[in-house]
């Protein structure tokens, strides 16, 4: 009796970490077909949104102008058989140049779980940079090559407060600022 009152629970516990590798193993699939096939390109990604019929959680800036600044940010929500996430393209100019950008954000997703298969779908060694931010935040930060085209690689995740989410994005510079 007391084996079996010891087995339900470390049973429970190896199925609870198979689901969460199973979701972030989903998510990090998802990202490298959405954001990291192709370079960053908001069209491409809101044209493909459309195709599958998702439906916008945000659109909110100014779209795309053909002089001057603008910043435009659009998202949709995506169903996996894991669980949601929001898919997100941005596409924005400034004084810092121009920048077209992809990412995936999963609030329930486990940080470290995504990191390691980011890491390892990647090929990627430690990153670059990294930090926490004072609201328990951390920062991981690569350059990748896409279509021979360095980009920036963000995971923010909340592994260092015990708690889910993870969000991450590519991020291309498409011209320099002045």
């Amino acid at each position: 009796m007391i084996r079996y009152a010891l087995l339900v629970p470390a049973l429970a516990l190896a199925a609870g970490a198979a689901c969460a590798d199973e979701r972030s193993a989903a998510l990090v699939a998802a990202f490298q077909e959405s954001c990291i096939a192709e370079l960053p390109n908001f069209a491409r990604t809101q044209a493909r949104a459309i195709a599958d019929n998702l439906p916008v959680n945000i659109d909110a800036g100014v779209p795309r102008q053909p002089e001057g600044p603008f910043n435009h940010l659009k998202s949709w929500i995506v169903a996996l058989a894991t669980g949601s996430y929001e898919l997100s393209a941005v596409e924005a100019r400034g004084p810092a140049g121009e920048v077209a950008a992809c990412a995936i954000t999963a609030a329930d997703a486990h940080g470290e779980e995504v990191k390691q298969d980011l890491a390892k779908a990647l090929d990627l060694g430690p990153a670059e940079r990294e930090r926490v931010s004072p609201d328990g935040l951390r920062r991981s930060a690569w350059h990748v090559k896409i279509q021979a085209e360095t980009v920036i690689l963000l995971l923010i995740d909340a592994t260092p407060t015990n708690a889910p989410g993870a969000y991450m994005n590519i991020t291309h510079r498409l011209v320099a600022g002045s």
